[in-house]
């Protein structure tokens, strides 16, 4: 009986152990709020895309496509395609309520009329 006891036990902390490490394994995966960055000392970045680092410290991500038609907002759980549209000065992304604005150099994000994202800067490469 005792041998059952202890086989069960082993068979749980084998099964704890496989999913500790399964979940350890998935945290290597980009998340735009993160500083790690692989070893190059800065947030990690996915290909294509544009770190603004914002006021209050907030980051935002942002892939323009190649044919300037339309821009990929990058958020933790999802992406958001804003198309271009027609602006008095700088350019200017939207769908949906939410605004994507370039002006005089910064960038700012609206959702429902709100300020999400202000007064961004391209991150410096490094």
């Amino acid at each position: 009986m005792a041998h059952r006891i202890r086989n069960r036990m082993d068979c749980k902390t084998l099964t704890v152990s496989i999913i500790t490490a399964t979940l350890a394994g998935c945290s290597t995966s980009w998340l735009p709020w993160s500083t790690s960055s692989g070893g190059t000392g800065g947030p990690y970045t996915p290909p294509g895309a544009t770190g603004y680092t914002c006021e209050g410290g907030k980051r935002l991500l942002v892939r323009f496509e190649s044919d300037a038609k339309s821009a990929w907002v990058i958020y933790p759980d999802r992406q958001l395609r804003l198309d271009r549209v027609a602006a008095g000065r700088g350019d200017e992304f939207s769908r949906a309520g939410t605004t994507l604005a370039t002006r005089e150099g910064e960038t700012t994000l609206t959702e429902a009329g709100a300020v999400q994202f202000a007064r961004c800067k391209p991150e410096q490469a490094k």
